[in-house]
């Protein structure tokens, strides 16, 4: 049909009210937020590879956290055995 054009789409880019919308679709959707999940988390890895004091606060986080611990040990554990 062809009626929309670029300068139409764009402008629907700036409607806050539209891209709110958008989002909490997008959220409320299992399998395009399983999509977005992956795609951000692929992106992160990335930046995690060349980003020490990220990677910092990670190591900190599993640390502080008792299962993370718990984990740790059943590794050693089944290393040993």
């Amino acid at each position: 049909m062809g009626l929309a054009e670029k300068t139409d789409v764009r402008k629907l880019l700036h409607d806050s009210r539209l891209m709110t919308e958008i989002a909490k679709a997008v959220v409320e959707d299992p399998e395009t937020l399983d999509s977005v999940a992956d795609d951000i988390a692929d992106k992160l890895s990335d930046e995690l590879e060349d980003d020490p004091a990220l990677r910092q606060r990670i190591v900190e986080a599993a640390i502080a956290s008792p299962d993370f611990k718990k984990k740790i040990i059943r590794k050693l554990v089944d290393d040993l055995s």
